[in-house]
């Protein structure tokens, strides 16, 4: 009798810190070298999925947004720094991912960016919101809700360096966005 292997995939996760007033103010107030976090099934040219600002060059409104380094906002911006993860998961887990994101992105007007909560958490006081989200809670809570990833606390007080400390994440990549489209998956 031969064991069988489950197959798997990899999923990826991003981390920035860019020069807005609004990234400039978290990093104040947490010191931490990342600001952002989004998470992507592609690869590193491929779509990301944050909660961030809707338009490239207006800090309001915020929402659900699908995000790649070739456009938007980080084609405006490609000397911010980055930290790419990758995350091997199973069939299931990936499956789970996908389907959650496209259903998410399908609805993308239903969703707001979390401001409230972003405050609450510098304080370590959870607030989660049904619709709301900040771009390092959504994360955690797709890395939880799918089981890729045990959290250190509730996904409405991870910020975005908690995201580097998960055990199951493997830097791939450090240095600039704007050369993450030259990475292979």
């Amino acid at each position: 009798m031969t064991a069988q292997t489950q197959e798997t995939r990899t999923i990826y996760v991003l981390l920035t810190r860019s020069e807005t007033y609004f990234s400039r103010l978290i990093h104040y107030f947490t010191a931490g070298e990342f600001t952002h976090a989004s998470i992507g099934l592609e690869g590193p040219a491929g779509s990301f999925y944050s909660f961030a600002r809707k338009y490239p060059r207006l800090p309001f409104p915020g929402g659900f947004m699908e995000e790649r380094v070739d456009r938007g906002f980080f084609s405006l911006h490609p000397h911010i720094p980055c930290c790419l993860y990758e995350l091997e998961v199973s069939e299931e887990t990936y499956r789970y991912l996908y389907q959650r994101l496209h259903t998410m992105y399908a609805q993308r007007e239903r969703y707001g960016y979390n401001l409230l909560g972003v405050l609450s958490a510098l304080f370590r006081l959870p607030l989660a919101r049904q619709h709301h989200k900040f771009c390092s809670e959504f994360v955690a809570e797709m890395l939880w809700e799918s089981g890729a990833a045990e959290l250190p606390r509730q996904p409405a007080l991870i910020r975005p360096m908690d995201i580097c400390g998960l055990e199951a994440l493997r830097p791939i990549h450090r240095g600039e966005v704007g050369t993450l489209a030259g990475v292979a998956a």
